[in-house]
């Protein structure tokens, strides 16, 4: 379903997330000294491992913002919180919480989106236009799409790429799977779907488990 979502409500703290809700935060990537703050060492080291400094800074600036949001949802030290990784590494909350996060960057905006008791997952991409786009098609996309991509004006094939590929990894990330196991949705039926333009210039998409939930959406000011 390809939705507008135009109702980003400016915030720098959670509202209470009731049950049968999501909310999807945006963000830009943009470090703070107060983000900067809540980074782990784990965080840090990581962070050193990038060697431009623009990936660095988006690295820091996503990870700061990711726990001074799910701090306020948990009403825990956003710098002493901590993460484990799933079976096939999609970061989690230790413990018997019910939230579920997910988070998505691209360029220099962010999604995380937070619901409790089902699995969620997000894709953000920012949209370049010098990308081979039939090449990746045929290599990565099931080839009925591969084939309504090439079959479309050259104009609008960045817009089917990019609507696929925020689609297959909003679903594979919900299931905690990624794209380390491939392309394929074995159980698309799983998912509420929702496509949308965070803002322009950037494709987006939204995988819920089941159906029959509100959706608030947040825009983060530090």
């Amino acid at each position: 379903m390809l939705v507008a979502l135009e109702n980003w409500n400016s915030a720098n703290a959670a509202a209470p997330l009731r049950a049968g809700e999501v909310h999807l935060w945006r963000a830009q990537l943009t470090p703070t000294d107060a983000i900067r703050a809540t980074l782990s060492l784990d965080d840090l080291r990581r962070a050193e491992r990038f060697h431009f400094e623009r990936d660095r800074e988006r690295f820091i600036a996503s990870r700061g913002i990711q726990r001074r949001v799910l701090s306020q949802y948990l009403g825990a030290d956003a710098h002493e919180m901590q993460f484990e990784a799933g079976p096939f590494g999609k970061p989690q909350l230790p413990g018997d919480t019910t939230l579920r996060f997910n988070l998505s960057h691209s360029g220099d905006l962010m999604l995380l989106a937070i619901t409790h008791a089902r699995e969620i997952g997000v894709d953000v991409e920012f949209m370049k236009s010098n990308v081979p786009f039939e090449t990746l098609a045929d290599h990565y996309f099931d080839p009925e799409d591969a084939w309504d991509l090439r079959l479309l004006p050259a104009s609008q094939r960045a817009w089917k790429f990019y609507d696929v590929w925020t689609c297959t990894e909003a679903q594979l990330k919900a299931n905690g799977i990624g794209l380390a196991e491939g392309t394929h949705v074995s159980d698309a039926h799983r998912w509420s779907l929702l496509k949308f333009t965070p803002i322009a210039g950037y494709a987006a998409a939204l995988a819920v488990e089941g159906g029959d939930f509100n959706l608030s959406c947040w825009s983060w000011q530090d």
